[in-house]
């Protein structure tokens, strides 16, 4: 009787290990993968300067609840060392209920967006201590686990009058 509750309380033991184990090996491999440019393009569109953030889904499946969310943050002094003032940035859409994944039949590259503003960035860029960060959250389609990327775009040199190049290719021409 004995050796048949310490089989029992073994296999229970044993079995929430493997399902741990499983969680974290299976799970960990299920969250959105996104890279984003180095560059933001300056384009002329529609009689307006308009400024452009590109981002690819590099997930091995859709993303969705993809939100957006450039800030211009300037650094300012106080007694105890330096702070950030933050300005929000405004998007033409700053919301994406589902970008797909890259797939061979998707001849309009629908995995690879491009996010504008018509904000004027270079106005309010005034010093060399300022900087612009892009941070978009995004969902895994199977899993449904967040993941947040930030980029940061800390010189004017990365506005660029060059347009990005389509698909998978996060560079300019």
């Amino acid at each position: 009787m004995e050796t048949l509750i310490i089989s029992l309380v073994l296999g229970i033991i044993s079995g929430l290990i493997a399902s741990y184990m499983f969680l974290m090996l299976y799970l960990k491999k299920k969250r959105p993968v996104i890279e984003i440019s180095n560059y933001i393009s300056k384009i002329e569109y529609g009689g307006e300067t308009n400024y452009l953030f590109k981002f690819i889904n590099k997930t091995d499946s859709e993303i969705f609840d993809v939100r957006m969310e450039p800030t211009f943050y300037k650094p300012v002094g106080d007694f105890n060392g330096r702070n950030l003032i933050g300005k929000d940035i405004t998007l033409k859409d700053n919301f994406s209920a589902y970008i797909p994944c890259d797939n061979e039949k998707d001849t309009h590259n629908l995995h690879a967006m491009r996010i504008r503003t018509t904000d004027d960035l270079e106005k309010d860029w005034t010093d060399e201590s300022s900087f612009i960060r892009l941070t978009i959250i995004a969902k895994h389609s199977l899993s449904g686990l967040n993941k947040v990327f930030v980029k940061d775009f800390l010189s004017k040199d990365c506005i660029t009058i060059k347009k990005f190049l389509s698909g998978n290719d996060l560079k300019v021409s």
